[in-house]
């Protein structure tokens, strides 16, 4: 295996992770919590951090994908994704119609899957079905212009138009909204744009800068909003200019790590870790709506409950990761199936 996909692998599976921190923070509500201020200050700051989990998974789809071009070959990748999700769906139906008992009909089951809520997180499907349909395009944006100065200017515009009215608004009202919703396009060209230039910072570089960085955000979000806590979903949101730079900040941490001197083992783990990320985001609410609930009646005191964010979210995880490994292998004949009709009825993809 390449170096370089240990490090994009090892970014994905911490993406995932970073994903069941951020829910733990959410199903706790620590942030927002009648707790004390150093626990809250710390819970502000981890959920900063572990929030750009989304963020990270889209400038790891702009490195991947910058080379793509449009041909139908190219969009029989969506029947994974959606066969994945499909899946996904069911097995989550399944679990809250017989076993939560949750009362449902032939018209909620068909609908929640056709509008992705079949999943309580699959919205990001919503998005990310839009971006992989647009994929070709956008790098035929990227890859025509010509040198640094030019990617330069493509970000600092989509970040204008997507990061910047979270700035500029802070205090008043100086720029349109319009276009915050341009933001997975920020992302996805940045992937891009690191793939192409491959900035790098030390770990030990990367690492202060992001302290420094998250700190001032922290200490000027508690000065503006003060100390209630409801406003970090605000900032954590992908069009907040807060989010980009730590995203950004995290990618190149994560990417100076050594991957390449891990075990063998632990290699296998994380690619393996990688490869399940989709089915164990989209199911991981299901593995949240049995945990959380036992969890906060066992520990009720929000000023205990953060000392139990990693056993409590990896908890979540293994078995998150476990029901994605049945996913995996229920999607192995679907796929089968699918692709032999498509190519018995469009040979040309072959």
């Amino acid at each position: 295996m390449k170096e370089k996909n240990i490090r994009l692998d090892l970014i994905r599976a911490v993406a995932l992770l970073f994903i069941l921190f951020s829910h733990f923070f959410d199903h706790t509500g620590l942030y927002e919590g009648a707790v004390m201020l150093p626990v809250k200050i710390s819970a502000i700051s981890l959920r900063m951090i572990v929030g750009q989990c989304v963020t990270l998974f889209m400038m790891l789809t702009g490195y991947l994908c910058c080379e793509k071009k449009l041909s139908a070959r190219y969009y029989l990748g969506i029947v994974k994704i959606y066969g994945l999700y499909l899946i996904c769906s069911v097995m989550t139906l399944a679990f809250e119609g017989l076993v939560l008992h949750k009362e449902m009909g032939l018209q909620y089951i068909v609908g929640s899957i056709i509008n992705f809520y079949a999943c309580p997180y699959a919205w990001y499907m919503l998005m990310y079905m839009g971006l992989f349909l647009l994929i070709p395009f956008l790098n035929v944006i990227f890859n025509g212009l010509d040198g640094k100065k030019q990617h330069l200017a493509l970000l600092a515009t989509v970040f204008y138009l997507s990061a910047m009215p979270s700035l500029m608004n802070t205090f008043f009202q100086l720029h349109s909204i319009w276009w915050k919703n341009l933001s997975p396009l920020l992302y996805y060209f940045t992937g891009a744009y690191l793939r192409r230039y491959k900035p790098e910072l030390s770990f030990r570089k990367a690492l202060g800068i992001l302290v420094l960085v998250l700190g001032a955000f922290v200490a000027f979000d508690l000065f503006y909003y003060g100390t209630g806590g409801e406003w970090i979903i605000t900032v954590s949101y992908n069009d907040h200019y807060q989010a980009y730079f730590l995203s950004v900040l995290l990618f190149l941490l994560l990417n100076a790590i050594k991957a390449e001197k891990l075990p063998a083992g632990m290699k296998k783990l994380v690619g393996r870790v990688s490869a399940l990320s989709l089915s164990a985001y989209l199911l991981s609410g299901l593995t949240d709506e049995i945990i959380y609930p036992i969890f906060k009646s066992l520990v009720p005191n929000q000023n205990m409950q953060i000392l139990w964010m990693l056993p409590i979210a990896g908890l979540s995880l293994v078995f998150a990761l476990l029901l994605a490994w049945i996913a995996a292998l229920i999607y192995k004949p679907f796929e089968k199936i699918v692709y032999t009709i498509l190519y018995r009825l469009f040979p040309a993809l072959k």
